[in-house]
């Protein structure tokens, strides 16, 4: 026992002697309970592991806006921030009482997927259902997406009640029966929904093909497919309201950093998939993808533009 306990504080001091000699790297990575916070999660485990003397640890956050916030200020040095919300937050515009332009854009990451949820009982087979209804959301950027989601269906803002809450309190909410639908991310698969809908049978809304197109015509925002099965009773295909991600960096972040920690993830991309699902969308074709579109939200940082003109993707 007595071996037991010193190989375990031999290990402990090891550790934390390792910690102590390395820089910490805060990644800003969505709240509890969304894919942001467990793609973002992946993301720290693989930069931790891959650059030396680099302890890059998770910073929860509230939203996208609250990401994009928190890097500005320099209280985290990476964030993943909605492109929506870059876009818009960076400009002082729609949510944004002010400009949080401090940033530089380091890549594309993952699409990401939120979409109405309700008891498979409700009666809500459609988003045109929720007229007169009680819908949660977690964050103003959310609800700017929910809104442009229901646009499609001619349902405007006065048609329903509005609540804001976190994930865990909105899933809460619908097994309580105080909110009759609640906007969730669902896409990289998100656990929390996945063991909701294994204790009692959801609906989870998609697009019909053509309101989703209406829907496409917000270029910061782009229908996604929710694979058939990603959750319990979950038989079919989905096309959900979804938005493309941005990985930004504090301005004043040192360059060497920023340009290793793009060369690790495209690098160990393989690696970060299996870590995530959500890994394997940090790609050299999705920044492409940004850049040709021009829907890259603001100036690279240095760091990040070394390694995409060494890629051929700047000029």
């Amino acid at each position: 026992m007595r071996k037991h306990i010193l190989g375990g504080l031999v290990a402990t001091l090891l550790v934390s002697a390792s910690v102590i000699g390395a820089t910490r790297l805060a990644v800003g990575a969505g709240p509890w309970g969304g894919a942001y916070f467990f793609v973002g999660t992946a993301l720290a485990n693989l930069l931790s592991k891959h650059i030396p003397s680099v302890n890059a640890v998770v910073v929860p956050v509230t939203g996208a806006a609250h990401g994009l916030e928190l890097v500005h200020k320099g209280e985290v040095t990476i964030a993943l921030v909605g492109l929506s919300a870059a876009h818009f937050g960076v400009r002082g515009e729609r949510e944004f009482d002010r400009k949080y332009d401090n940033v530089g854009f380091v890549m594309a990451a993952m699409d990401t997927g939120q979409t109405l949820i309700s008891l498979a009982d409700s009666g809500i087979k459609t988003f045109a259902d929720v007229k007169g209804l009680r819908v949660a959301a977690n964050t103003a950027s959310s609800k700017a997406e929910l809104l442009a989601a229901l646009r499609p269906y001619g349902v405007k803002e006065s048609d329903f009640q509005l609540s804001f809450m976190n994930y865990a309190g909105q899933i809460a909410a619908l097994r309580e029966g105080t909110v009759d639908a609640a906007f969730i991310a669902v896409s990289p698969r998100n656990t929390d929904v996945a063991d909701f809908a294994s204790q009692q049978p959801i609906r989870i809304l998609g697009f019909d093909a053509a309101k989703a197109k209406l829907f496409e015509a917000y270029p910061y925002w782009t229908p996604i497919v929710l694979k058939a099965r990603t959750y319990p009773g979950q038989d079919h295909d989905l096309l959900v309201p979804g938005a493309h991600t941005t990985l930004l960096a504090h301005k004043q972040a040192d360059p060497s950093l920023i340009y290793q920690i793009v060369r690790t993830i495209i690098e160990h991309g393989p690696e970060f998939g299996q870590l995530h699902p959500g890994g394997r969308e940090f790609t050299v074709e999705k920044t492409r993808y940004l850049i040709e579109k021009h829907l890259v939200p603001m100036a690279f940082h240095p760091g990040a533009e070394r390694y995409w003109r060494e890629k051929g993707l700047l000029e």
